[in-house]
């Protein structure tokens, strides 16, 4: 996959000839880090028209690059950055003196640490893993996800795709979740019912958000899910903990 050339520009401060500030844009790209080796550069006809130039310039600087073993060239695939490009150097990171804030008195309320988890990075070894969030690959539906993404990336759904649902959300996944999904879980429930949200935790934020204030009580499990006791911890509401039993929650001691 190639480049896209909107990422070039040429630096107005450098000096030197149209041909030597291409190839010292191209080196910098490549020293920064954010060109690697192995990638496409953009044709010299569409790096030509991007920056003004005439084309012969720009195959003037990929020839000189080649020489320098910046860039390869492989036949009629274009030009590509070279296995043995220099690498970046493994400089500390500058940051920009635009003087010290007091965040202590910035930031308007104290959170807690929230959510930490140590997740091994060999976790998909282990026979029991205890991890959420993670795909199970041999019960991903990868058939029918391939096919939904065709359609949606197809001319045909693309102005259902692209659609700003500013006053609700899409309405053929609503469809889909109340005559499919709910019904499953014995839930029958209207469209105007149904609230897309981002996830778990987006729900759980959205519903302390509207139901909560530090007048009022909230009984969580003991154990919990970790994010929503940070949720209702900042929510700042009254917080009440329910020890579970073998059977879960015991519905009599709310």
């Amino acid at each position: 996959m190639s480049l896209s050339v909107e990422t070039f520009f040429l630096d107005p401060s450098a000096e030197g000839t149209l041909q030597a500030r291409i190839q010292q844009m191209v080196a910098q790209g490549i020293l920064a880090g954010r060109i690697r080796p192995g990638e496409r550069l953009p044709s010299s006809r569409k790096m030509a028209a991007h920056l003004g130039v005439s084309r012969i310039t720009v195959t003037l600087a990929y020839t000189e690059l080649v020489a320098d073993d910046y860039l390869t060239s492989r036949g009629r695939s274009g030009y590509f950055v070279s296995d043995n490009a220099p690498e970046p150097p493994a400089f500390p990171a500058q940051r920009a003196n635009i003087g010290t804030v007091d965040w202590t008195r910035t930031i308007g309320q104290r959170f807690t640490p929230g959510l930490s988890m140590d997740k091994p990075a060999d976790w998909a070894d282990y026979r029991y893993q205890f991890i959420y969030g993670q795909t199970d690959k041999t019960l991903f539906d990868s058939a029918n996800w391939r096919l939904c993404a065709l359609r949606a990336l197809g001319m045909r759904d693309f102005s259902a795709l692209t659609s700003d649902y500013f006053d609700g959300d899409d309405p053929q996944l609503v469809d889909f979740i109340a005559r499919q999904t709910l019904p499953r879980r014995g839930i029958l429930a209207n469209p105007d019912e149904i609230l897309v949200t981002m996830g778990a935790q987006n729900a759980l934020w959205l519903s302390a958000q509207v139901l909560l204030n530090s007048r009022r009580r909230a009984a969580i499990e003991d154990p919990c899910y970790p994010a929503l006791r940070t949720i209702l911890t900042q929510s700042r509401c009254q917080l009440s903990v329910v020890p579970v039993d073998q059977d879960g929650l015991p519905p009599e001691n709310l």
